[in-house]
């Protein structure tokens, strides 16, 4: 097996105090010390969103922007990534879609290379790696299960991208949530980041790094 699985945590919301800052810790606490984590702080971070595309700035050359290196590289560095953030507006933060925006590049998560001009599909660099959401929204479960937001991220993003795994873990109705359905849930976040763990350790990987 080799080395630990390598985990990129991408983590959303501007308050620290915030009930989503709790599922970080609790998603962080589950990981443990069965994986390598790098866990980004959108907003802590400064990560700046805003994708600017002009006559000397390109889509195509995304991938040779300076200022989001370190952020390609993390993604090429994990084995998953764990998304934490609240929905809002029915689907991603602001800042965490402008991070899909500019880090989500060709060459890096997909590539048209060797596909016909007409192709619809690209091949999906991202084969191999997971990516796990945990999330809380105001929506009613049903709502939450059908969310449109959610599917159009999973099918136009991640999917698109080759993404193998692709799993999501939400907490429906938050404000009517009690403290106690609250901790429980948290205990729930706990044990699931700590199976996403257990499973990626067992997967064969490479121990090049």
């Amino acid at each position: 097996m080799g080395t630990k699985p390598k985990i990129l945590v991408v983590y959303c919301h501007p308050n620290p105090k915030s009930f989503t800052h709790a599922v970080l810790e609790a998603v962080q606490a589950g990981l443990g010390s069965a994986c390598e984590i790098d866990t980004l702080d959108l907003y802590a971070s400064g990560f700046d969103p805003v994708l600017v595309v002009d006559e000397t700035r390109r889509r195509r050359d995304l991938d040779k922007v300076e200022e989001t290196r370190p952020q390609r590289d993390q993604i090429a560095w994990c084995d998953a990534m764990v998304f934490v953030y609240p929905v809002w507006w029915g689907g991603f933060p602001a800042m965490l879609k402008g991070w899909l925006d500019r880090t989500f590049v060709s060459g890096l998560t997909y590539s048209f290379k060797d596909r016909p001009r007409t192709a619809v599909f690209p091949h999906g660099l991202l084969r191999g790696k997971e990516a796990h959401f945990f999330y809380t929204l105001d929506s009613p479960w049903i709502v939450a299960l059908l969310d449109p937001g959610w599917f159009s991220n999973l099918f136009t993003v991640f999917w698109y991208c080759g993404v193998s795994t692709v799993r999501r873990h939400y907490l429906a109705r938050l404000k009517l949530t009690t403290d106690d359905q609250r901790r429980a849930w948290l205990e729930t976040v706990k044990l699931r980041a700590s199976r996403i763990a257990t499973k990626l350790a067992l997967k064969p990987r490479s121990t090049s790094g």
